[in-house]
């Protein structure tokens, strides 16, 4: 079964079933479900890639997609000399997890490199249980927390 992860342009993955694959996700990470509603921006998505400051990798099995890891790039304003590459998302079918989250997040390192990217932010929601653990055992580093609060 041929595994594949390249950067495609949003739009192919909209049309390709990424709209199923962000529900799922959502469901299944969002601790505010009820005051956080789903509501996926395209457009801006779209005028972010156009910029080249908006990457999604797309992990297809067979052509079929299973699963994205999305970055917005820029230039930090802290850090005007070094590119960083956050994570804006990263979600696998369940029934495809397994090695293929390791070929999710090691698989795009040389793509960002290929980029300018020299440091890549990742967030592991809490709900997420085992991502925090997957990244550290690929070589992350445990950097920061981050806090919420709704307040609208």
């Amino acid at each position: 079964m041929a595994l594949t992860l390249e950067w495609e342009p949003i739009q192919n993955l909209k049309d390709d079933g990424a709209e199923d694959l962000l529900f799922q996700h959502w469901r299944e990470t969002e601790s505010d479900l009820d005051r956080v509603p789903l509501s996926v921006d395209w457009e801006w998505m779209k005028a972010l890639e156009a910029q080249k400051m908006f990457h999604c990798a797309a992990l297809r099995r067979n052509g079929r997609l299973i699963g994205y890891n999305a970055f917005q790039t820029y230039r930090h304003i802290h850090f005007r000399h070094t590119l960083h590459a956050i994570n804006d998302g990263v979600f696998i079918e369940p029934s495809e997890r397994g090695m293929a989250g390791v070929r999710i997040i090691r698989g795009v390192e040389p793509m960002l490199k290929s980029l300018g990217v020299a440091r890549i932010m990742y967030g592991a929601k809490l709900r997420a249980r085992t991502a925090g653990d997957l990244l550290a055992r690929l070589g992350y580093s445990h950097t920061e927390n981050i806090y919420c609060k709704l307040i609208g």
